[in-house]
């Protein structure tokens, strides 16, 4: 094993044991409002969070598991139900670097329970419900880089005003469909095909999944009996996803890298996908 890899090895281990003590509850709290969590590479005891997946019926009060966290760098709560009152929780989130509040309920009343992340380089605050006052209040983000503000009541002159305190910050404000010519959409890519892996075939999948960049991949069962799909987790473990029957589908939000695992009703397994990059079509065969 080289060098490199003992070392990433080294750090989500470390990242586990931690979580196995202080935030072990927080971890089960999160996961059971339908959160992904994500060691952050290179940062032990660092984590990505998110609920834009599974999680979108979080509210204010989920928020609190997350505080309990500290070390989240990334959080990605678009499509929530989170409204400005339950942004108090991240406050303490002082590792933060990356947050996505896009398409919730937030307002100029909330913004202000930011202003202490001192980390944070990238907000988006598209399609929310802040205006110019928001923007007076992340003058004190010096590191932030990047922020969204497409479809909110926010002004050219409120974002004139921002840059003349944070010249490095980019502002976009998204595009003016008025002035957008039609084009002919292009006819859609075939899915790829993921490659089955017969559970008792030479070639092996992964031991575990890996992260990577966001997919989606659609089970076909073309075999002549129910079966059960498992994600194969990033430390080896198996979590149960669903049953697909006898020739039914489902679509199912991964990433990258991830190891889904096709077994029996009896849980015997039959076969193996692995994700790539783009979407696919991973055809249980009879």
């Amino acid at each position: 094993m080289s060098p490199y890899l003992y070392l990433i090895l080294s750090l989500l281990i470390a990242n586990t044991l931690t979580a196995n003590a202080a935030e072990k509850p927080s971890i089960g709290a999160i996961k059971k409002l339908g959160g992904l969590i994500l060691p952050w590479p290179g940062e032990s005891g660092s984590w990505e969070v998110e609920f834009h997946l599974r999680g979108r019926e979080l509210t204010d009060e989920g928020l609190r598991h997350v505080a309990a966290l500290k070390n989240v760098v990334v959080l990605n709560l678009r499509d929530t139900r989170i409204t400005s009152a339950g942004l108090v929780h991240l406050k303490g989130l002082s590792k933060l670097r990356r947050l996505h509040l896009e398409r919730t309920q937030i307002d100029d009343a909330g913004i202000g329970q930011l202003a202490g992340l001192a980390d944070l380089e990238y907000l988006n605050l598209y399609g929310t419900k802040i205006t110019d006052k928001a923007l007076d209040q992340l003058t004190g983000l010096k590191n932030l880089k990047q922020l969204y503000v497409w479809q909110t009541k926010v002004t050219e002159e409120g974002i004139e005003k921002l840059k003349k305190t944070l010249p490095g910050v980019k502002v976009v404000r998204g595009i003016d469909l008025s002035k957008v010519v039609a084009v002919k959409k292009p006819e859609p890519k075939p899915e790829d095909n993921l490659k089955w892996l017969p559970a008792e075939g030479k070639e092996k999948p992964p031991s575990k999944s890996q992260t990577g960049s966001f997919t989606i991949v659609t089970f076909q069962n073309k075999s002549d009996k129910n079966v059960k799909l498992y994600w194969i987790d990033y430390g080896g473990a198996r979590k149960l996803y669903g049953e697909i029957a006898k020739d039914g589908e489902r679509q199912q939000n991964t990433y990258s890298d991830a190891v889904w695992l096709v077994t029996d009703e009896k849980d015997k397994p039959l076969g193996y996908f692995v994700a790539t990059t783009k979407m696919a079509k991973a055809i249980i065969p009879k």
